[in-house]
């Protein structure tokens, strides 16, 4: 994957640096099983000196779509820890929607469907809803 840093308005601590490259490695891991598509991670750290915050932007460009997370506080690692975690959450639910998770069937459906294969019958439930009946006392 490439990837672009950019900081504007200050020089980063050295800690900034690797808290930034920390959230390249744990993207890297992630998208391994996208295949060989050219992906681009483009990274802006700034400082807005006016209000003394930190304005972290983060874009990763994947085949077909470009993820995007902004994040803005006083901390500059805790905006760049926070906008790395949203763009691993955006980027956790673009692979999803790529192997079709959406189509799967629910989990307890799938139990249902198997019973009914099976010839049993699955566990009735209570009026509660949450219990079987044979496990009720």
């Amino acid at each position: 994957m490439k990837h672009e840093l950019e900081f504007k308005n200050f020089e980063p601590a050295p800690e900034i640096r690797k808290r930034i490259g920390n959230g390249i490695a744990r993207l890297e891991r992630k998208l391994r099983g996208l295949g060989q598509d050219p992906l681009f991670l483009r990274s802006v750290v700034e400082e807005v000196s006016v209000h003394k915050r930190f304005r972290v932007i983060v874009t990763l460009v994947v085949p077909h779509k470009t993820l995007a997370a902004k994040e803005e506080t006083h901390d500059a690692e805790a905006a760049i820890r926070a906008a790395f975690t949203e763009l691993e959450k955006q980027l956790a639910a673009y692979k999803s929607t790529l192997r079709g998770e959406q189509w799967w069937k629910r989990v307890q459906r799938r139990l249902e469907l198997k019973h009914q294969r099976a010839g049993v019958s699955p566990p009735a439930l209570s009026r509660a809803g949450a219990m079987p009946a044979s496990a009720s006392h």
